[in-house]
């Protein structure tokens, strides 16, 4: 009797398959950061990403469910950057250097600091409370290892506080972004002396923020 599978074949289909799914993500990396999320659907970014009707919803449940994990990625790449930059040995940062280089990175990642903007609104959506659940518990330990690094770096700045700051200024991030680059409607103001009180600059702002946030934790 000849083989039932072709181990050519099934590693062909599983090359294919990782293939469509990077695709995928990709594709909806790129909606997500410029579409009202409104106006995304699974078929919109399964035909941009060339594969056929309904293929899409095979890898992933829900558009919400689909921007959980862009979601994920672009976290994860911003928090392994962080711990490059921190993890260089023992050296001492001041809340001035810190407050910095969170600004500075999140500024330089305009995808992200959009998808945070739209995370509050999707996590009210279509979504498995199993799949949220995920995301924050992994979340929560990537902040953790992190914060770890910060409290040896960071005079006067422990654990816990630490990781209540990267939280903090995610939140933060999902607030400034959004009034920092108004779409729509609401960029009516931009460029208008009358509504010039309404302007941010986001990575300013947001590291006047941080600096406040740290001081404020290492007092307490």
């Amino acid at each position: 009797m000849g083989r039932l599978i072709d181990p050519e074949k099934r590693d062909r289909a599983k090359r294919q398959r990782v293939e469509r799914k990077a695709r995928i993500l990709n594709v909806a990396r790129s909606i997500f950061s410029r579409l009202p999320f409104v106006e995304v659907t699974l078929d919109n970014i399964g035909q941009r990403a060339d594969v056929d009707r309904g293929v899409a919803s095979m890898y992933f449940r829900s558009k919400e469910e689909l921007f959980l994990r862009v979601l994920r990625e672009e976290l994860g790449d911003w928090y392994s950057a962080l711990e490059a930059e921190l993890d260089r040995g023992d050296v001492d940062l001041s809340h001035q250097d810190l407050a910095g280089l969170l600004a500075t990175s999140l500024a330089g990642r305009p995808e992200l600091t959009r998808f945070l903007s739209l995370e509050a609104v999707v996590l009210e959506q279509n979504l498995d409370a199993m799949e949220v659940f995920r995301l924050q518990r992994w979340r929560r330990d990537r902040m953790g290892e992190i914060a770890a690094i910060l409290e040896r770096n960071v005079d006067g700045l422990e654990e816990a506080d630490a990781i209540r700051l990267l939280h903090r200024v995610q939140l933060l991030t999902a607030a400034l972004r959004p009034a920092a680059d108004p779409k729509g409607a609401a960029a009516y103001e931009v460029g208008d002396p009358d509504f010039a009180v309404f302007a941010v600059d986001f990575e300013a702002e947001l590291e006047r923020f941080v600096i406040a946030m740290l001081n404020e934790s290492v007092k307490g």
